[in-house]
């Protein structure tokens, strides 16, 4: 089949890289003369400045017009406009990355995202670093597969590629945008340019973004700003440099999540008869602090400790600062072009999130310094070469806990990464329009951690054989920031902390312990150093048939470093590598008045990183959070982009990605506690051998499995009517984006898919010819359409929790710009 599709999207490649212009009417001729065509937008992906037409890669690139109109202001609002990207974000700081099915949950300071995020050119280690960057800017890049080749970090799904507007010399303007919407939604932003002299130019630029809360418990909310300032001067004719600035903050409550249901384990006589799901009854805008939630939450842990009380103590906040330098330095060496890049960044992280749990808290320092340096040359008309080398030093410092009434690890640590990185990039052309490129890049990584997780257990005895009133002396764990405050709360009810030993583990552990009694089970990762090299490579060819008609076909192979995780018999995880196959074609058609591009991939993933929360394998188990391998994946299919200017001052568009994905090889160890765990996916029962000791475990096979978020089908579609009223003009605008069922849940089950979804939007502008200033009427999210967009797992409780995408938003806006 994947093979079938490839020869197909080929075919079609090569039939549409013939001039077809006599297939359309002279009328759209005519317009597109009258309009100057569909606009080129230029990119910087491949580290040359080029038409996105004249790229052969897989990218789609997103203009600042269409950021503005989609009110892109943080990172999953770009998964409005680009199919094959999935971005979520439960309300914190972290951002999860998924391109074509391809990327991890990076929820914590010790894993690393598989969908590289760069920011003016420097990669930003920490998802939870990516907010405060999406104003004045002058596009975004997401560019499809294996990157690393010609970019700062390695990443085996993608990179997003966030590019500001610079100083312009000579130039002294001033842009500015304020909108107000339901839920109290405001955004105001400026940007405002000053050259100085005839050689330098200063510009700064500032946002300021914040709604109510979405959910009916006063979480879901949003409260952020920031600034960039940025210096360039010409030097002298062969030195142009660059500094820049950039402070961003968040705040507000941010975190929210809505209980979707229970899974209740049945018995018969011949034993377990499986799990019944029974949903909540919650919808998306229920929070889990609502008096509702809280009833639904206390009937959830009272038969664990036999007992009633307080749940949720914590309030949750975000109160994260980030700040960076970095600079740009170019200086023409001979007949090519040395590019130096040298960076600073920090991000201070203060947050407090409620998802399933009393509180989980994070207070970490994380510092990070890269250095890139490059140099392009074209050797006469037809040899391009790029060599460059790059290093990346990051430096986390960590204190953080998860307080789940039952359960909580206090986890106190650093970690660090080293990486040394030699590319270059060979390009030829062997024959005029035909282009042969060849690309390489060896990395070294080298990452250390050392630090401890505190764990604390309660045990009331077996929850299955005695009554719910057993032990109601028996304290909730308390949301206490220490794990010695722990001890004197339980010290001071009388119930004893005894360290994990075997002979004070419960009968059910092998031990004589009775109930009640806090179990304290500490993990300590010393001094772990872990070391990762790789060589990935890319081979490529494009064809030029015609100035307005390519194609170019590619393999290249991704890589991602191994890592860390705070849990027993799982404390590293190896890298994970793809390979991709690709062929495409980019096409102007008509007097440039309609575009059609298509591009067949083919993707191969190895040692697959999977992150979520769930039980690592010691005795007894405990509740973390963690990184596995978890086998082999295939993805293939097609992307589609049309653009047409049927009439003068109109414009349709549409994008469509077909994926096909399967994990060939999906399969983990659980710990055996009796019933199997709570998944579509195979289980059997067996043993693994974990520190010297034989702990029994089940085996789960999620083989055949769709990859997560991926639906079969996406695709956007778009359409713009300018009407002339004299001087002035309306706009109206309307677009829509349709995504097919797809899975989120880790575990696979079929109760717990995002349903397929059509979101539409419109607006109505109006303005002068000149764009001077525009007033914007907007609704986002017509049907109020919540699809369910991330599924948590609150395994001690065999509870699910989820978040939904934003609600119906409608308001105004208002853009002006100045000369």
């Amino acid at each position: 089949m994947a093979n079938r599709l490839l020869l197909s999207v080929s075919a079609v490649a090569l039939l549409t890289a013939v001039p077809l212009d006599a297939a359309f009417a002279q009328d759209a001729d005519t317009a597109a003369a009258d309009q100057g065509g569909i606009t080129d937008i230029i990119v910087t992906a491949q580290h040359v400045e080029e038409s996105a037409q004249r790229a052969p890669i897989a990218i789609s690139v997103v203009s600042a017009d269409a950021l503005e109109q989609a009110a892109v202001a943080r990172p999953e609002d770009l998964s409005k406009l680009v199919p094959a990207l999935s971005i979520t974000n439960n309300g914190g700081p972290y951002s999860v990355f998924f391109v074509r099915g391809v990327g991890n949950s990076t929820l914590n300071a010790y894993s690393d995202p598989g969908v590289a995020f760069n920011y003016d050119g420097i990669y930003i280690g920490r998802p939870s670093s990516t907010s405060g960057t999406f104003y004045d800017l002058a596009r975004v890049e997401v560019l499809k597969g294996p990157q690393g080749t010609l970019y700062g970090r390695n990443a085996t799904g993608g990179a997003i590629n966030v590019i500001p507007n610079t100083p312009k010399l000579g130039d002294n303007s001033l842009s500015v945008l304020a909108s107000y919407g339901n839920y109290n939604a405001v955004t105001l932003q400026g940007a405002a340019n000053l050259a100085v002299g005839d050689n330098a130019a200063f510009r700064v630029a500032g946002n300021y973004v914040a709604h109510d809360a979405y959910l009916d418990d006063g979480t879901g909310d949003l409260k952020e700003y920031g600034f960039r300032a940025q210096f360039a001067a010409e030097l002298s004719p062969a030195i142009h440099a660059r500094i820049a600035a950039d402070y961003a903050h968040q705040g507000g409550v941010g975190s929210f999540s809505t209980y979707l249901g229970k899974a209740t384990a049945n018995y018969g006589m011949s034993g377990f008869q499986g799990y019944t799901y029974t949903p909540s009854g919650f919808g998306p805008k229920n929070g889990i602090l609502s008096p509702a939630s809280q009833a639904y939450d206390a009937a959830l842990y009272v038969p664990q400790v036999g007992r009633t009380g307080k749940f949720i103590e914590g309030v949750p906040y975000n109160n994260n600062d980030y700040w960076g330098v970095n600079a740009e330095i170019n200086v023409d060496v001979g007949a090519g072009s040395l590019t130096v890049i040298p960076a600073y960044r920090e991000a201070d992280l203060d947050n407090l999130f409620t998802a399933g749990m009393n509180g989980a808290k994070t207070n970490e320092k994380d510092k990070q310094t890269s250095l890139e340096a490059r140099y392009a040359v074209d050797i006469g008309d037809k040899l391009d070469i790029l060599l460059g080398g790059y290093y990346f030093h990051e430096r986390i410092a960590s204190y953080t806990y998860f307080s789940q009434f039952t359960l909580v690890p206090y986890q106190d640590f650093t970690t660090g990464t080293d990486s040394y990185a030699a590319f270059g990039k060979l390009s030829y052309e062997v024959a005029p329009g035909l282009k042969l490129t060849a690309a390489g890049r060896y990395t070294s990584d080298r990452k250390k951690f050392d630090g401890t997780s505190d764990v604390y257990l309660l045990f009331c005895g077996n929850p299955a054989s005695v009554p719910p009133n057993s032990c109601p002396n028996l304290p909730f764990i308390p949301l206490v920031d220490t794990a010695q405050e722990l001890r004197d709360f339980y010290a001071n009810a009388g119930i004893p902390v005894v360290n994990v030993p075997l002979y004070v583990l419960p009968p059910q552990f092998g031990g004589s312990q009775t109930a009640p009694f806090v179990l304290n089970a500490p993990i300590s990762i010393n001094d772990q150093k872990l070391n990762n090299n790789k060589f990935t490579y890319r081979l490529a060819a494009e064809y030029q048939i015609t100035p307005d008609n390519m194609v170019y076909a590619s393999y290249e192979t991704g890589y991602h470093s191994g890592g860390f995780a705070f849990a027993k018999g799982l404390e590293t995880y190896k890298p994970e590598t793809l390979d991709a196959w690709t062929i495409g074609s980019k096409n102007r058609f008509a007097n440039n008045t309609v575009q059609f591009n298509i591009e067949g991939f083919y993707w191969k993933y190895h040692n697959q990183q999977v992150s979520q929360f769930g039980y690592d394998l010691g005795t007894p188990p405990t509740t973390v959070f963690l990184t596995r391998n978890i086998g082999q994946a295939t993805m293939y299919g097609f992307d589609a982009d049309v653009q047409w200017l049927p009439a003068q001052n109109t414009m349709l568009g549409a994008s469509v990605q077909y994926l096909h994905s399967n994990y060939d090889s999906f399969v983990y160890y659980v710990p055996n506690q009796g019933p199997p765990p709570i998944t579509a996916c195979g289980t059997s029962p067996t043993t693994q051998s974990v520190n010297g000791s034989t702990v029994a475990v089940y085996k789960v096979d999620c083989s055949g499995q769709d990859a997560l978020n991926s639906p079969k089908w996406s695709f956007n579609v778009m359409g713009e009517q300018t009407i002339p009223m004299g001087d002035y003009k309306f706009v109206v605008h309307a677009d829509g984006r349709y995504r097919g069922k797809a899975q989120i849940d880790v575990a696979f089950n079929p109760y717990l898919e995002a349903d397929d979804t059509f979101v539409a939007n419109a607006s109505l502008a109006f303005g002068p010819s000149d764009d001077k200033w525009t007033i914007t009427a907007f609704v986002n999210n017509i049907g109020n359409e919540r699809r369910l967009s991330t599924v948590t797992l609150v395994s001690n409780v065999n509870a699910f929790i989820g978040t939904f995408e934003p609600p119906r938003t409608y308001g105004v806006r208002v853009s002006a710009k100045l000369p």
